[in-house]
């Protein structure tokens, strides 16, 4: 009975978080087309992917977490951060399928590896990104061109930052690694190619 009390209570708590969360997300973006959910039982993990397509006022698509901030590392910090990626509306050449399946991959390899949320973070080129994408490594960082309202979003007690998972190339993630983001802002600056384009060159 105190498990099933326990298990009700958690429920409870994700149902108003997702509420909070989606709220600020739909308030921007419109209605999610699908959802998938990842889960681990034995680390209490649930974390929900929300996919947001591209309308035609803005031409971005979103791929969005809920409860990812309340997952917990294997040092027992928690994530404490949100994760949102933007790619063009033909997604870079790929399926809503196949973009879920690297963000949840992207998402796991956060939780077990990442020893925070502080940003910026890189991550070198991987054979997780889409096969079809030249931008391959991977930038987590503050929230760019959104509402300013969806950098951190209450939810109730909490306030929950949302990051940015940006698509780059390897050239872009040495020089972020050997210059810095600002160089990084610069060459995005000077490219003919949208940041959230992950078939540039």
């Amino acid at each position: 009975m105190a498990f099933e009390q326990l298990a009700n209570e958690e429920q409870f708590t994700l149902d108003i978080r997702r509420t909070y969360l989606l709220g600020a997300y739909m308030n921007e973006w419109g209605m999610p087309e699908s959802r998938i959910v990842l889960s681990q039982a034995t680390r209490n993990i649930h974390v929900e992917i929300y996919y947001f397509p591209a309308t035609m006022q803005s031409g971005i698509s979103r791929f969005v977490t809920v409860n990812l901030s309340q997952a917990t590392r294997p040092s027992g910090e928690q994530v404490s951060a949100e994760l949102m990626l933007a790619l063009p509306s033909d997604l870079g050449g790929v399926t809503v399928e196949v973009v879920n399946t690297y963000v949840a991959d992207l998402i796991t390899h956060h939780i077990e590896n990442a020893p925070n949320s502080n940003t910026p973070r890189v991550m070198k080129p991987s054979a997780l990104a889409p096969a079809a994408w030249n931008a391959t490594a991977l930038l987590i960082d503050e929230l760019r061109g959104e509402n300013e309202s969806l950098e951190h979003i209450h939810t109730g007690q909490e306030t929950v930052s949302l990051l940015w998972m940006i698509p780059i190339t390897a050239h872009e993630a040495d020089l972020i690694l050997g210059q810095g983001i600002d160089e990084f802002d610069v060459h995005i600056e000077n490219s003919d190619y949208s940041i959230i384009d992950p078939l540039r060159p």
